[in-house]
Parts: C-alpha cells; sequence; structure tokens
C-alpha cells in the first residue's frame, strides 16, 4: 500500500492502485473506442465521442469489478477475523493485503472462494442490463452492447481465478481442500505450486506458438502471463517448507523469557547501570506504580537519547505506548504474530500468558530462531 496511488476507503478498507493503472485503463479504453474494435463492430455508423463514452464506461466498469473481486476477498476475510491492511488495484488485477493468514481450511476456502463467485455474479448482473437495454439505437445500443462486454469479461475473470494452481484463486481454494483433507498446509501449498508452475508453463508455450506460427503479437501477454504464474508459484514453492516450520513453532519457543521489569520513574541511567546483568534482554516492560503495563522501553530507544540526559530522562518518557507495542500470546505460532506486527512502528513483540501477565519479548529475529531450531525443515 505505501508504492500505491491512496483512492481513500471503501467499507472502512484502504483502496489503492499503482501508477501503472491509469495507462492500462487508456489502452483498454481505446481498444475499445477505435474504428477497429468491438464496440463499432457490434453498433456501427456512430459518433467516434459516442464510442469514447462507450469504452470510457466500459474500462471504468471492468476496475470497479476487479475492486468487487478484491473487496468480497477483503470482507469475507474480515468476517473470519483476519484483519485487512487494505486493496491494491494493479496491472494484473489487484491483491488483498491480509495481516494474517486464514486459521483453518474453511476460512481459507471462504476467502479464496468469493473472488470468482463476485464475478460470477456481475456477469450475471452485467448480461441482465444488457438484455433489458438491448434492441436500442445510438448511444443505448452501445451502452447494451458494454454490458454484455462486460458480462463477458467478468465470466472470464471467474473461470481464470478458478485454475486450480497457485497464485490464483482456484490454487488457494484447490490448497483448502488439500488442507482439509491431509490436514498438511505445507503439502497443500506444494501441490497448488506444482500446478500452478506447470500452468504458467502451458500458458508460456502457447503463447510462443501464437506469436511464432500465427505471428500474433496477444502471444506476448500469453506468455509474460505464464511467467507471472510460474515466478509466483516457484516462490510459493521455495517458501511452503519454512513457513510450515514458522506455523509449528510457537512464539514461546524462541522469546527472551522474563524480561526484567522497568518502574516507569526509572531513569536511563538506571537501566544503563543494569543493562550488564540484564543481558541478554534488549527490551523491558515499563510498569506503572498500580502494577499496569504501559510500555516497552528499548536498548535503542535509550541510545537515541544523549547519554548526558541520562540521569534526568525517565523510563516512561522514551518507552513507546503499550497500545503502540505489538502483543502475542505464548501459543500463537510466530508466523501469525510475526504477520501481525509486520506494520508495526514498534520492532519488538510483547509475549504474554494467557491471564495477560509478562512471559516474555520477541523480535523479527524469531523466524530466523525458529528455523535454526530444525535446518532440515526450511530446505
Amino acid at each position: 500500500m505505501e508504492r500505491a496511488i491512496p483512492l481513500g476507503r471503501l467499507a472502512g478498507v484502504r483502496i489503492g492502485m499503482s501508477w501503472v493503472v491509469p495507462l492500462v485503463a487508456f489502452l483498454y479504453a481505446f481498444s475499445l473506442a477505435n474504428s477497429r474494435g468491438p464496440l463499432a463492430r457490434a453498433v456501427p455508423y456512430q459518433p467516434t465521442s459516442s464510442y469514447w463514452i462507450a469504452a470510457g464506461v466500459a474500462a471504468t466498469l471492468f476496475f470497479l469489478s476487479l475492486l468487487a473481486h478484491e473487496m468480497g476477498h477483503a470482507l469475507v476475510g474480515r468476517h473470519e477475523g483476519i484483519g485487512v491492511r487494505g486493496i491494491t488495484l494493479t496491472l494484473l488485477g489487484g491483491y488483498t493485503q491480509f495481516e494474517t493468514e486464514p486459521a483453518t481450511p474453511g476460512a481459507e476456502l471462504r476467502v479464496s472462494g468469493i473472488g470468482p463467485l463476485t464475478n460470477f455474479a456481475l456477469a450475471g448482473a452485467f448480461w441482465a442490463g444488457a438484455q433489458a437495454v438491448g434492441g436500442g439505437f445510438g448511444l443505448m445500443a452501445l451502452f447494451g452492447e458494454t454490458l454484455a462486454l462486460l458480462a463477458g469479461i467478468n465470466l472470464l475473470l471467474a473461470a481464470i481465478n478458478l485454475v486450480p494452481g497457485a497464485p490464483l484463486d482456484g490454487g488457494a481454494v484447490l490448497g483448502a481442500v488439500v488442507w482439509m483433507v491431509t490436514r498438511d498446509r505445507t503439502r497443500a501449498q506444494t501441490v497448488t505450486a506444482a500446478i500452478g508452475i506447470a500452468l504458467g508453463t502451458f500458458l508460456g508455450v502457447w503463447g510462443l506458438l501464437i506469436l511464432v506460427d500465427r505471428e500474433d503479437e496477444s502471444g506476448v501477454l500469453w506468455i509474460l502471463g505464464g511467467l507471472f504464474i510460474v515466478s509466483a508459484a516457484r516462490r510459493q514453492m521455495r517458501s511452503a517448507p519454512a513457513l510450515g516450520q514458522l506455523r509449528d513453532t510457537r512464539l514461546g519457543q524462541v522469546m527472551v523469557a522474563d524480561p526484567p521489569v522497568v518502574p516507569e520513574w526509572s531513569t536511563l541511567s538506571d537501566v544503563v547501570a543494569r543493562a550488564e546483568a540484564w543481558q541478554p534482554h534488549t527490551a523491558f516492560p515499563v510498569q506503572a506504580a498500580d502494577g499496569r503495563i504501559t510500555g516497552l522501553l528499548t536498548a535503542e530507544l535509550v541510545l537515541a537519547v544523549d547519554p548526558h540526559a541520562w540521569p534526568t530522562v525517565r523510563a516512561v518518557d522514551v518507552a513507546w505506548p503499550i497500545e503502540r507495542v505489538p502483543t502475542a500470546g505464548i501459543d500463537e505460532p510466530v508466523l501469525t504474530a510475526l504477520q501481525r506486527s509486520d506494520a508495526a512502528d514498534v520492532d519488538r513483540i510483547l509475549v504474554v500468558w494467557p491471564d495477560g501477565r509478562v512471559a516474555g519479548t520477541s523480535g523479527r529475529d524469531a523466524a530466523g530462531i525458529a528455523l535454526r531450531r530444525a535446518p532440515s525443515a526450511s530446505r
């Protein structure tokens, strides 16, 4: 989302788009509006301005269809208790960024399947609209043709996304089914990645045949699409074992246990004086007089203060406020904890017992520690 052009919020979800989206929208509209385009062939002898109006409407509704697809993922994900960071429209459609992955195969199935279902529903709605205005003249005829075109495009989007290979929605749906049957998420991701590699290779070869044998430049698009799918599927294949290890390792297994608690009124000089005795701890919960944990003091925060000021600066003055510190349960998987804390300003996680007491602290190096516990699992 940081590199995307912000478009605001919809249903509380941040929306952005890649800078290439306006260019793609213009090229799409141009392909529809030119004298040899599908609109001119279907409804000939109309003013050029009419074709451009219809093409502009088609391009807008096309990208709104992509947005609806991603909103389906976002809203169902949120219903499943998964935080949504935002949606970004891109050259190849779009993606929804979640805070964590679905916790169950059922949730994975619902979150992944809603995208293609949304496109099927849109295809039906556009087709009904096309039939309702069909048979007219001028702009009305163009509008009907535009709706029919969008019905076909949404049907195609749904069909493509249901292809059972990573990184498409159909791959995630198949992965959810394999996960449900085998109870092994890593195996499910490996299976869908292998299918994705095969699918992408087929599309690339198909595009090459179109380009060479038919001398059709559209083969380039098939080749690029195939390369994209192969690249994404190979990344999933390589990362699946490591992700499996991170899911199987609990945060309590990699945390630095029982960190010293620093009273709010302690000066930084007090903390530094005890730092050597407190090793290997480099993060310290800050406690108020009533026993509440109100912040987290890290070594980096202390070192950022002028040493001459240490005798007068209190821990509470520089500590991260507790509401900005990622917190996770001791039995939470390392992967989930790291995913939820990824967007936080603080590079530490406060690990707590089920009753809320502090159990330890962890950092972004938790993944490395977890993978080193079972080196063979990450290869």
